[in-house]
Formats: C-alpha cells, sequence, structure tokens
C-alpha cells in the first residue's frame, strides 16, 4: 500500500518538492565506507562508467570513503573516468595469492587500501584475473575482512528476478534460497552466495544493480536493483524525533505523487507524535503511518493516516505490520475504535482484507466516525472517499 485518504492526483507542474530523496541517503553514507565491485565484463565500455563516477563524485564531497574494485582489463578506462578525483595511485590484487590462509586478503591488502583511503576518499584497484568468479569471491572477502557498510555488485544483468520476472527489489537472508531456486546463471548464483557470505559476516547490506543504475539504486527511494539483508526488516516502532525530518519527507513524497492529502508544515507536525515507522534494517524508512487522536479524544477515537510505503517494498508486508502496531497503540490509549479514509481502489481492498483476530475493518457511512472528521469537507469530497472503522472495544 502506498495511499491512505487520497485526493486527484496534481500535475506535476503543480507538485512542489521540498525534499531530496539523495539528501537523506548522503546522510547514511556519511562516514561509512563502500566497496563497488565491477564485475567482468562490467566497466569495459566507458558509457558503464558514467553512473558510477557520479556516484562516487557525490559521495566524495559527502566524505564517504569508497573502493572499487575492477577487473585488469577495466582498470584503465576507471581510471581515466575519474580523472582528478582520483588521488591515489591504483592498487593492483592478485585474488589468488593467500586464498587458503587466513586472514584473507592478508593484512597487506588492507593496510594498501587504507593507505589509500587516507590520500584520499576513492581507492581503485585491481584484480589480476579476468574471471568474473574470481573477481566476486576476492570482493566479497575483502568486503568481509573491512567490514564495510555497504557492498555494492555490479553486474550488467542487473537486480534479482522473481518467477513473474519482475525485478526482486528486497531479498533478506531468509529468501536467498529461493532466489538460488530461481536463478539459472552460474556466475549470478556466485554472487547471490557471495551476499550471503558478506552478510554473515558483518556487512550491513549488498546491493545487486547494474553499473548503468548504480546512482538511482544508491540514491533513490525506487532503487534500480536488489537489496540484499540480513533481517527482513529491523521492526515498527514509534518514530523519535530524530526521525522527523525523515517522515516529513515521505510525507511530502505522497502527497508530491498524489498518494496522501495535500497538508500543511503544521498538518504534518500534528501527525509526527504519533507516527510510527518501519525501518529496513539498519538503513532509510520502509514505511510510516499515523494514529491522529487529539482531534477526536471526546469519542475516545482515532484515525489512521499518512499510510506510505516506498515503492520498493510494495508487497513486503509493510501496510499490514504498521496497521497492526498502530492498533496496539490505540488500545493502549483505551480507544474505542479507529478508522480510515481512502479514494483509491487499491486502498479500499487493504482495509477490506484486513483481519488481526477479531478486530476487522468494515465499510461504513461517514456519520459513524468522528463529526469532526468533516469540518471544513465538502460534501463532493466526502462522497468519494470509502470509510473504514475498526471497533476496539
Amino acid at each position: 500500500m502506498n495511499e491512505l485518504e487520497l485526493s486527484a492526483p496534481a500535475p506535476a507542474s503543480a507538485r512542489p518538492l521540498h525534499f531530496t530523496e539523495k539528501t537523506f541517503y548522503l546522510e547514511e553514507f556519511y562516514g561509512k565506507s563502500l566497496l563497488f565491485a565491477l564485475i567482468p565484463p562490467s566497466g569495459e565500455r566507458l558509457s558503464e562508467l558514467d553512473s558510477l563516477v557520479k556516484t562516487l563524485r557525490e559521495l566524495r564531497r559527502n566524505q564517504t570513503r569508497c573502493i572499487v574494485i575492477a577487473s585488469a582489463s577495466a582498470l584503465p578506462k576507471l581510471v581515466k573516468r575519474l580523472g582528478r578525483i582520483l588521488t591515489a595511485a591504483p592498487a593492483t590484487f592478485n585474488p589468488a595469492k593467500g586464498l587458503r590462509t587466513r586472514p584473507y586478503p592478508p593484512d597487506s591488502a588492507v593496510a594498501q587500501i587504507w593507505s589509500g583511503l587516507r590520500a584520499g576518499s576513492i581507492v581503485v584497484a585491481a584484480a589480476e584475473t579476468g574471471d568474473p568468479d574470481d573477481l566476486v569471491v576476492f570482493a566479497q572477502e575483502l568486503a568481509s575482512r573491512l567490514r564495510v557498510f555497504k557492498l555494492l555488485m555490479l553486474e550488467r544483468t542487473g537486480g534479482l528476478r522473481d518467477k513473474e520476472g519482475e525485478i526482486d527489489s528486497f531479498v533478506d537472508l531468509r529468501r536467498i534460497r529461493r532466489a538460488l531456486s530461481l536463478e539459472r546463471n552460474q556466475l549470478r548464483r556466485a554472487i547471490i552466495r557471495a551476499a550471503r557470505r558478506a552478510l554473515r559476516d558483518g556487512v550491513a547490506s549488498v546491493n545487486l544493480t547494474n553499473p548503468r543504475g548504480v546512482y538511482e539504486e544508491l540514491f533513490s527511494f525506487l532503487g534500480s536493483g536488489t537489496l540484499l539483508t540480513e533481517q527482513r526488516y529491523a521492526n515498527v516502532r514509534q518514530i523519535s524525533i530524530d526521525d522527523f525530518e525523515e517522515v516529513e519527507t515521505l510525507i511530502r513524497r505522497g502527497q508530491a505523487e498524489g498518494y496522501l492529502l495535500p497538508r500543511g508544515d503544521a498538518e504534518i507536525s500534528a501527525l509526527l507524535p504519533s507516527c510510527f515507522g518501519y525501518r529496513v534494517g539498519d538503513e532509510h524508512l520502509a514505511g510510516i503511518c499515523a494514529l491522529l487522536t487529539e482531534p477526536y479524544r471526546r469519542e475516545r477515537a482515532g484515525e489512521i493516516t499518512a499510510l506510505y510505503t516506498l515503492t520498493r517494498f510494495l508487497g513486503e508486508g509493510v501496510a499490514t505490520e504498521l496497521v497492526r502496531e498502530v492498533l496496539g497503540e490505540a488500545r493502549a490509549r483505551r480507544l474505542r475504535y479507529v478508522f480510515a479514509c481512502t479514494s483509491e481502489e487499491r486502498a479500499a481492498r487493504f482495509f477490506g482484507r484486513l483481519r488481526f483476530g477479531r478486530a476487522r475493518f468494515r465499510r461504513v457511512a461517514p456519520g459513524t466516525v468522528a463529526a469532526a472528521k468533516w469540518r471544513g469537507y465538502e460534501k463532493s469530497r466526502i462522497a468519494r472517499l470509502t470509510i473504514f472503522r475498526c471497533e476496539l472495544a
């Protein structure tokens, strides 16, 4: 679900964007280390490097440490495209050297990479191999040894596919076995296994994407490939004041897309104190939902509103878990009932299917929910809404 109480989408020209998705990701990556692996033959075409170079420029300005591993044949093109932003001389590693010893890669390799990062925030290294499987193993072992925040596998095929052939935007460790069963390409299977090892070794997350889509994968809510994490999700919990800015961004994004009713700053601020967030691992929020009660205090009622899930995580049960948590909070507040309003058919189907034990959402008439909801509402707008009420007593 990524809509609740929708209005008709405004024309694109009329949708002011008060946020930038990139800002939140840059804050997340500040002071962290990311490892990019160009899986052969990726990187052997200059046009494939444009998105990567653009990404590295942003991360360099952000004081994010970046390590790029490429094949020896792709290294000259990569160095040429990076130009002056590359301050340290490229390193060269032999993936076969020390493979059967521990630690691997050896201390000397780690020290060489750190020396390069001290000279500048970007280090480029060549793996002396043209075998993509060898480079995959070396990149994973290096990422595990360094415990980088994120490992990015850049391979021409891009993200993983589900059984319908669509990009599987999000995969956790419990679903990796299924991903392996759907994958027939041996290199891709090797990449999936390497991602699993990296996650188990302490790498926070792994991204698999086409090198042309790496900028979108890192800096947009939609993404372009597959994000792999150890846990499905951390949990659903009430947001902290440090999350307020990110939640405001998501609400404004939903408004700009036409999924959420337009609200001013004061109205959004009124939602934040009772807003819940669903966070993916150690990364960004996957969805949000608010429980508005103050206007309906006399009736001991609450409104479920601002329910929004990032497109990347649709179908992952985020909206259901958010509503489940909000219902728990509603019971803790001793509310008699909660209600939700939507003008979108998919949202109506969502609420019509929800079951939490005896609690279920039933379609009702406008007059059966708190009268305060309709103050200032136009009758024509009310007529377009589908209204649901869930009894809690």
